[in-house]
C-alpha cells in the first residue's frame, strides 16, 4: 500500500486547510472544537474526546486538576473546565479510541499504522538544557479534528523568538499549559485517532536529531514513559536518496529545497509549527510517491525510543 494512495483522497482538506485555523487549538484551555460531523471519512463508533490536565495553583504552587470533556457528536461544542483535587492520570489509560474503518476513495483501507505528521518549536537546540515551546500534528488520515496544535509554557525566557517569532511574553503565562500538562491532552489526541491494534507512526524532518530526542526529554522531566506502540521516521535521511536532473544525489534535502523542488504552496511563516506540518505533509506525499515507497517500507524505516541513547535531563 502506498501513502499516495492513501492521501489522495485527504490532501484536498489539506489544501483548503492551509492558512486557516486548525481544527483543535489547545493555545489556552478555554477553546472550542468545531465538529459538524466529526470524521466524517470514516466509520466508527465515538467516545467523548476527554482530557485531564493538571495545573498549579498560582497563589500556593500546588497541583490541581482541570477536567475539560468534548463530546464529539455533531455541532460547535466549547469545552468547559472544571477544577477539583488532584486524581490519578492512570484513567485515561482506560479511555477507548474510535474504532474506526477507514475507506479512500470509495474502499476500505486497511493501513497498518496511524500516521500522525509532527514538529515543534524550543527554546534553542540543547535538548538537555532547552525546551518545547509549541507542538502541532496531522493525521494524515484527515477528517474533522485531525489537526492539533499548542503553545507551551518553557517556564523560562524565550532568547531565540527571532527564529521562530514566539516571544517569552507569548508562552510564559500563566493560561498556557506545561508540557506535564500538555501531555494527557497529547495522549488523548492520539488515542482519538489511533486504529485499534494498530501502531503510531509520528513523521518529523530531522526527527531523530531534532524532534524526537525533545520529546523524549520533556517525557522524562515529567516522569512519563512514551507509550510502546509509538514509532518514528525520519524524512530527513530517505530525502537523502532523491537525485536531480543529472542522476546524483541532491545536495541539500532541507525542507526548503524540498518544498521548493515539489513546489508546494505553502503560505505563512516557516519555523512556525502547524506551517512546517502542512509543508511536510505535502513533501511526504511526493517524496513517497517518486521513491515508491509504502507505508510498510517506511514502517521498516522507523524507530523507537529506545533506539536513541539519553540520559536522564537536570531539572
Amino acid at each position: 500500500m502506498s501513502l499516495y494512495s492513501i492521501c489522495c483522497g485527504n490532501f484536498h482538506q489539506l489544501r483548503n486547510s492551509i492558512g486557516h485555523i486548525c481544527s483543535i487549538r489547545f493555545l489556552k484551555y478555554h477553546s472550542i472544537i468545531s465538529s459538524e460531523n466529526v470524521l466524517q471519512n470514516r466509520r466508527h463508533k465515538t467516545r467523548p474526546f476527554s482530557a485531564t490536565v493538571l495545573v498549579r495553583n498560582a497563589r500556593k504552587g500546588s497541583k490541581q486538576s482541570i477536567s475539560n470533556d468534548r463530546h464529539l457528536h455533531g455541532g460547535s461544542v466549547e469545552s468547559s473546565i472544571e477544577v477539583f483535587k488532584q486524581s490519578d492520570l492512570q484513567h485515561l489509560k482506560s479511555l477507548q479510541c474510535y474504532d474506526i474503518q477507514e475507506k479512500v476513495s470509495g474502499g476500505k483501507t486497511d493501513c497498518p499504522a496511524t500516521i500522525l505528521v509532527f514538529d515543534i518549536e524550543t527554546t534553542g537546540f540543547s535538548r538537555r538544557g532547552d525546551r518545547i515551546i509549541e507542538f502541532a500534528v496531522r493525521d494524515l488520515m484527515g477528517g474533522k479534528n485531525s489537526t492539533f496544535q499548542t503553545l507551551i509554557n518553557p517556564e523560562r525566557e524565550v532568547k531565540n523568538a527571532a527564529v521562530h517569532g514566539i516571544s517569552t511574553k507569548m508562552v510564559c503565562s500563566s493560561d498556557i499549559p506545561r508540557f506535564g500538562e500538555f501531555i494527557p491532552i497529547l495522549l488523548q489526541y492520539v488515542w482519538s485517532r489511533q486504529v485499534a491494534g494498530k501502531p503510531v507512526m509520528w513523521v518529523a524532518h530531522n526527527g531523530k536529531t531534532f524532534d524526537v530526542p525533545f520529546l523524549i526529554f520533556e517525557f522524562q522531566r515529567c516522569k512519563q514513559e512514551m507509550p510502546a506502540d509509538w514509532l518514528f521516521v525520519d524524512t530527513l535521511p530517505i530525502a537523502r536518496q532523491l537525485v536531480d536532473s543529472d542522476g546524483e544525489k541532491i545536495s541539500s534535502a532541507s525542507m526548503k529545497t524540498l518544498v521548493e523542488r515539489y513546489k508546494i504552496p505553502v503560505d505563512g511563516k516557516a519555523h512556525r509549527a502547524m506551517h512546517d506540518v502542512t509543508a511536510l505533509c505535502y513533501v511526504l506525499q511526493k517524496l513517497t510517491f517518486e521513491l515508491k515507497l509504502t507505508v510498510p517500507q517506511l514502517l521498516e524505516k522507523s524507530f523507537r525510543v529506545s533506539d536513541i541513547t539519553t540520559t536522564p535531563p537536570k531539572k
